[in-house]
């Protein structure tokens, strides 16, 4: 995946859909394309302050994506 398109999801909230992972379910806000272990990641914020690193592989399988604001408690 290219930097460029992982960049347009700055911004956005994300959150992990998959079974296992790191605060699965819980919603967090994209704030920049880092790069880690050689691949795009991005840094995420979530309501806590509390930060991570998610990778950016096949995104679309893993990850459900909101551009609005959205109810952290969800």
């Amino acid at each position: 995946m290219t930097a460029s398109l992982t960049r347009n999801r700055v911004g956005d909230f994300v959150r992990r859909n998959n079974k296992h992972g790191y605060r699965t379910g819980q919603w967090a806000q994209i704030v920049m394309t880092v790069p880690s272990d050689g691949r795009d990641s991005w840094l995420v914020i979530y309501q806590d302050g509390e930060t991570d690193v998610i990778p950016v592989d096949n995104h679309t399988h893993r990850y459900e994506f909101c551009s609005d604001p959205v109810d952290w408690r969800r």
